[in-house]
Protein backbone atom coordinates (compact mmCIF):
# COMPACT_ATOMS: atom_id res chain seq x y z
CA UNK A 1 0.00 0.00 0.00
CA UNK A 2 1.77 3.88 -0.53
CA UNK A 3 0.23 7.15 -1.31
CA UNK A 4 1.57 8.72 -4.63
CA UNK A 5 5.13 10.39 -4.87
CA UNK A 6 3.99 13.35 -6.88
CA UNK A 7 0.50 14.67 -8.14
CA UNK A 8 0.92 18.18 -9.36
CA UNK A 9 -0.86 20.48 -11.80
CA UNK A 10 0.97 21.12 -15.42
CA UNK A 11 -0.02 23.98 -17.57
CA UNK A 12 0.21 24.44 -20.85
CA UNK A 13 3.02 26.98 -22.12
CA UNK A 14 2.78 26.07 -25.77
CA UNK A 15 -0.30 25.78 -28.10
CA UNK A 16 -3.60 23.09 -28.47
CA UNK A 17 -1.59 21.95 -31.41
CA UNK A 18 1.76 21.83 -29.78
CA UNK A 19 1.61 21.75 -25.89
CA UNK A 20 4.25 22.32 -24.03
CA UNK A 21 3.16 20.95 -20.02
CA UNK A 22 4.89 22.58 -17.51
CA UNK A 23 4.96 21.26 -13.94
CA UNK A 24 3.36 23.99 -11.21
CA UNK A 25 3.35 22.91 -7.67
CA UNK A 26 7.38 22.94 -6.50
CA UNK A 27 8.43 25.61 -4.27
CA UNK A 28 8.51 29.36 -5.68
CA UNK A 29 6.14 27.74 -9.01
CA UNK A 30 2.70 29.06 -9.39
CA UNK A 31 0.40 30.63 -11.69
CA UNK A 32 -1.20 34.44 -11.55
CA UNK A 33 -4.04 36.09 -12.96
CA UNK A 34 -3.36 39.44 -14.47
CA UNK A 35 -5.32 41.80 -16.25
CA UNK A 36 -2.52 42.93 -18.29
CA UNK A 37 -0.15 41.32 -20.28
CA UNK A 38 3.10 42.81 -19.47
CA UNK A 39 3.78 41.19 -16.06
CA UNK A 40 6.65 39.41 -17.72
CA UNK A 41 9.07 37.85 -14.60
CA UNK A 42 7.65 40.19 -12.01
CA UNK A 43 8.77 39.17 -8.11
CA UNK A 44 5.69 38.22 -6.33
CA UNK A 45 6.25 40.84 -3.88
CA UNK A 46 5.47 43.64 -7.01
CA UNK A 47 2.98 41.99 -8.39
CA UNK A 48 0.20 44.98 -9.98
CA UNK A 49 -2.62 45.27 -8.42
CA UNK A 50 -6.12 45.43 -10.34
CA UNK A 51 -8.68 47.94 -10.25
CA UNK A 52 -12.00 46.26 -9.44
CA UNK A 53 -13.95 46.44 -12.36
CA UNK A 54 -17.42 48.96 -12.94
CA UNK A 55 -18.74 45.34 -14.09
CA UNK A 56 -17.98 41.77 -13.75
CA UNK A 57 -15.46 40.46 -15.77
CA UNK A 58 -13.33 37.52 -16.68
CA UNK A 59 -9.09 38.17 -15.76
CA UNK A 60 -7.82 37.62 -19.00
CA UNK A 61 -4.16 36.68 -19.11
CA UNK A 62 -2.35 33.88 -16.80
CA UNK A 63 1.05 33.26 -16.44
CA UNK A 64 3.20 30.40 -15.88
CA UNK A 65 5.65 31.29 -12.84
CA UNK A 66 8.48 28.59 -12.88
CA UNK A 67 10.42 30.94 -10.09
CA UNK A 68 9.45 34.01 -8.59
CA UNK A 69 10.51 35.94 -11.02
CA UNK A 70 10.61 33.79 -13.94
CA UNK A 71 7.13 33.24 -16.03
CA UNK A 72 6.21 31.78 -19.01
CA UNK A 73 3.11 32.59 -20.90
CA UNK A 74 0.08 30.68 -20.47
CA UNK A 75 -0.68 29.20 -23.96
CA UNK A 76 2.10 32.07 -25.16
CA UNK A 77 3.68 29.65 -27.63
CA UNK A 78 6.51 29.24 -24.59
CA UNK A 79 7.54 33.01 -24.92
CA UNK A 80 7.10 34.75 -21.82
CA UNK A 81 4.22 36.57 -22.93
CA UNK A 82 0.50 35.22 -22.41
CA UNK A 83 -2.81 35.21 -24.47
CA UNK A 84 -5.92 36.87 -23.85
CA UNK A 85 -8.20 33.80 -22.35
CA UNK A 86 -10.74 32.46 -24.78
CA UNK A 87 -12.13 29.03 -23.84
CA UNK A 88 -11.68 28.15 -27.63
CA UNK A 89 -8.29 28.86 -27.66
CA UNK A 90 -7.07 27.50 -24.77
CA UNK A 91 -8.90 24.14 -24.23
CA UNK A 92 -5.82 22.61 -23.27
CA UNK A 93 -4.91 24.81 -20.76
CA UNK A 94 -4.19 23.00 -17.53
CA UNK A 95 -3.99 18.98 -16.79
CA UNK A 96 -3.49 16.98 -13.91
CA UNK A 97 -0.42 14.91 -13.28
CA UNK A 98 -0.09 11.49 -11.53
CA UNK A 99 2.80 9.18 -10.97
CA UNK A 100 2.75 5.47 -11.13
CA UNK A 101 3.36 5.02 -7.04
CA UNK A 102 -0.13 5.27 -5.75
CA UNK A 103 -3.54 3.85 -5.73
CA UNK A 104 -7.03 6.14 -5.82
CA UNK A 105 -9.30 4.56 -3.20
CA UNK A 106 -12.59 6.66 -4.92
CA UNK A 107 -12.75 9.60 -7.59
CA UNK A 108 -10.96 12.45 -6.88
CA UNK A 109 -12.10 16.10 -6.68
CA UNK A 110 -10.76 18.99 -8.30
CA UNK A 111 -11.68 21.92 -6.11
CA UNK A 112 -9.67 25.12 -4.79
CA UNK A 113 -9.18 26.46 -0.48
CA UNK A 114 -8.37 30.38 -0.05
CA UNK A 115 -5.33 28.90 1.60
CA UNK A 116 -2.58 25.65 2.24
CA UNK A 117 -4.91 25.43 5.51
CA UNK A 118 -7.62 24.11 3.22
CA UNK A 119 -10.58 25.96 5.47
CA UNK A 120 -13.96 25.78 3.63
CA UNK A 121 -16.18 29.36 3.71
CA UNK A 122 -18.32 29.80 6.72
CA UNK A 123 -20.28 31.10 4.45
CA UNK A 124 -21.40 32.39 0.64
CA UNK A 125 -21.27 35.77 -0.64
CA UNK A 126 -19.51 38.19 0.79
CA UNK A 127 -18.14 41.43 0.31
CA UNK A 128 -14.54 40.55 1.88
CA UNK A 129 -11.73 37.99 1.38
CA UNK A 130 -14.10 36.41 -1.52
CA UNK A 131 -12.41 35.38 -4.16
CA UNK A 132 -14.46 31.32 -3.70
CA UNK A 133 -17.18 32.29 -1.35
CA UNK A 134 -18.78 34.86 -4.24
CA UNK A 135 -21.14 37.59 -3.61
CA UNK A 136 -24.89 37.57 -4.86
CA UNK A 137 -24.43 40.33 -6.91
CA UNK A 138 -21.44 39.29 -8.92
CA UNK A 139 -21.61 35.86 -9.16
CA UNK A 140 -25.03 34.91 -8.11
CA UNK A 141 -28.24 34.80 -6.23
CA UNK A 142 -26.81 31.90 -4.75
CA UNK A 143 -23.04 33.16 -4.53
CA UNK A 144 -20.64 31.33 -6.24
CA UNK A 145 -16.97 31.41 -6.43
CA UNK A 146 -15.51 34.09 -8.66
CA UNK A 147 -12.80 30.97 -9.75
CA UNK A 148 -14.51 28.50 -11.82
CA UNK A 149 -13.18 24.96 -13.03
CA UNK A 150 -14.46 22.34 -16.28
CA UNK A 151 -12.75 18.76 -16.21
CA UNK A 152 -12.53 16.16 -18.54
CA UNK A 153 -14.32 12.74 -18.65
CA UNK A 154 -11.61 10.65 -19.11
CA UNK A 155 -7.84 10.31 -18.80
CA UNK A 156 -5.75 11.30 -21.67
CA UNK A 157 -3.88 7.45 -22.08
CA UNK A 158 -7.40 6.94 -23.34
CA UNK A 159 -7.62 10.08 -25.58
CA UNK A 160 -6.92 14.04 -24.77
CA UNK A 161 -9.54 16.54 -25.49
CA UNK A 162 -9.90 17.80 -29.15
CA UNK A 163 -12.78 20.61 -28.86
CA UNK A 164 -13.51 23.23 -26.21
CA UNK A 165 -16.27 22.83 -24.03
CA UNK A 166 -19.59 23.57 -25.51
CA UNK A 167 -20.30 26.50 -23.04
CA UNK A 168 -17.60 29.23 -22.03
CA UNK A 169 -17.23 30.43 -18.38
CA UNK A 170 -19.34 32.74 -17.19
CA UNK A 171 -19.42 34.66 -13.75
CA UNK A 172 -22.65 32.60 -12.39
CA UNK A 173 -21.98 29.32 -13.56
CA UNK A 174 -21.45 27.09 -10.34
CA UNK A 175 -23.77 24.22 -8.42
CA UNK A 176 -24.31 23.61 -4.83
CA UNK A 177 -22.10 20.24 -3.98
CA UNK A 178 -20.02 17.92 -6.33
CA UNK A 179 -20.54 17.90 -10.47
CA UNK A 180 -18.91 15.44 -12.71
CA UNK A 181 -18.67 15.07 -16.36
CA UNK A 182 -20.05 11.89 -18.29
CA UNK A 183 -17.69 9.50 -18.46
CA UNK A 184 -15.79 9.86 -22.01
CA UNK A 185 -14.95 12.29 -24.59
CA UNK A 186 -16.87 14.80 -22.47
CA UNK A 187 -16.51 18.18 -20.76
CA UNK A 188 -18.98 19.76 -18.11
CA UNK A 189 -21.98 21.30 -19.73
CA UNK A 190 -20.83 24.53 -18.02
CA UNK A 191 -18.51 25.34 -15.35
CA UNK A 192 -18.66 24.78 -11.87
CA UNK A 193 -17.68 27.00 -9.01
CA UNK A 194 -14.52 26.27 -7.12
CA UNK A 195 -15.59 26.69 -3.46
CA UNK A 196 -13.48 24.37 -1.33
CA UNK A 197 -15.88 21.18 0.02
CA UNK A 198 -18.90 23.49 -0.77
CA UNK A 199 -18.87 23.20 -4.66
CA UNK A 200 -16.13 21.07 -6.53
CA UNK A 201 -15.82 18.54 -9.29
CA UNK A 202 -15.56 15.08 -8.90
CA UNK A 203 -13.90 12.68 -11.47
CA UNK A 204 -16.02 11.01 -14.03
CA UNK A 205 -14.00 7.58 -12.63
CA UNK A 206 -11.66 6.27 -10.28
CA UNK A 207 -8.23 6.33 -12.12
CA UNK A 208 -6.58 3.06 -12.73
CA UNK A 209 -4.20 1.86 -10.25
CA UNK A 210 -0.80 2.38 -10.06
CA UNK A 211 -0.25 3.69 -13.37
CA UNK A 212 0.83 7.20 -14.26
CA UNK A 213 -2.32 9.30 -16.67
CA UNK A 214 -2.95 12.74 -16.57
CA UNK A 215 -6.71 14.34 -17.36
CA UNK A 216 -7.62 17.88 -18.33
CA UNK A 217 -9.14 20.81 -16.72
CA UNK A 218 -9.62 24.58 -17.31
CA UNK A 219 -9.45 27.26 -15.22
CA UNK A 220 -10.89 30.74 -15.56
CA UNK A 221 -11.23 33.60 -13.00
CA UNK A 222 -14.12 36.40 -12.54
CA UNK A 223 -13.39 39.44 -10.66
CA UNK A 224 -16.68 42.14 -10.00
CA UNK A 225 -17.43 45.29 -7.98
CA UNK A 226 -18.27 43.37 -5.08
CA UNK A 227 -14.84 41.58 -4.93
CA UNK A 228 -13.15 42.35 -1.51
CA UNK A 229 -10.07 44.17 -2.25
CA UNK A 230 -7.66 41.29 -1.31
CA UNK A 231 -4.62 39.82 -2.34
CA UNK A 232 -5.89 36.21 -2.86
CA UNK A 233 -3.82 33.17 -3.34
CA UNK A 234 -6.02 30.31 -3.94
CA UNK A 235 -4.90 26.92 -3.56
CA UNK A 236 -5.95 24.88 -6.78
CA UNK A 237 -6.27 21.19 -5.13
CA UNK A 238 -6.88 17.50 -6.17
CA UNK A 239 -8.41 15.61 -3.03
CA UNK A 240 -7.98 12.26 -2.70
CA UNK A 241 -8.19 8.99 -0.69
CA UNK A 242 -5.71 6.20 -1.75
CA UNK A 243 -5.36 2.95 -0.91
Amino acid sequence: MADFTTIRLAVNTGTNAAAVWTAIGAAATEIRWSDVATATNVASASWPAMIRPAATANVAYLYAYTADATNLGFLGTSTATPVAYSNTAQFLSQRWDWDATGTFASAPVFTAYGTTAHTTPAARGGTTDNILSGNATDTGATARSYLKGNLYGQVTSTAAPIAAPAAAAVVTDGTTGSVSPTAGANWLATFQGLMADLDYITFAATPAATVANTLNCILALFTGPNMGPATYVPVITLKYTWT
